[in-house]
């Protein structure tokens, strides 16, 4: 789901808190995935023949497979929620959250703006937050740096 529409759902910390627990489930996943391949690792032998051999290198593969697949879920997540969170502060009372803002006359503001209309529930100042860009929008140098295409 995307952020936007699932902030506009639940809230801003009932969304925050959710990608929190959903990413580190993911991390947990890819823990198991990485004890997995060490099993499979350690069961790898020639010595019982092809057809063991290859259902303990299919599992290793499996295994990293889904450990890369969690892995990247959850640095996925926690980068969305690391971006939104840093910008949830309100500039005018440094009150944590925010509500979506509607647009101006009422009308629902579209499900993927430019930027995040935000509204301080505490003294209605507004602001924008701008979502993070789009996993496949973004790759990342040696350096670690991140840069867009």
């Amino acid at each position: 789901m995307d952020a936007v529409a699932a902030i506009r759902r639940l809230g801003f910390r009932r969304w925050y808190e959710r990608q929190l627990v959903v990413g580190h489930a993911w991390l947990a996943g890819c823990f198991l995935a990485i004890v997995l391949a060490a099993a499979g690792l350690e069961l790898l032998t020639l010595g019982r023949g092809v057809a063991e051999f290859l259902f303990d290198a299919s599992l290793i593969c499996g295994a990293f497979a889904f450990g890369w697949l969690s892995w990247r879920r959850y640095a996925a997540r926690m980068r969305c929620a690391e971006s939104i969170g840093e910008q949830a502060v309100c500039p005018a009372c440094s009150h944590y959250g925010f509500r979506i803002d509607s647009a101006p006359g009422g009308a629902p503001v579209p499900a993927r703006p430019p930027a995040i209309p935000a509204r301080c529930p505490k003294c209605a100042h507004t602001w924008s937050i701008t979502p993070p860009p789009a996993a496949d929008a973004v790759r990342h140098d040696a350096d670690g740096q991140n840069n867009r295409y």
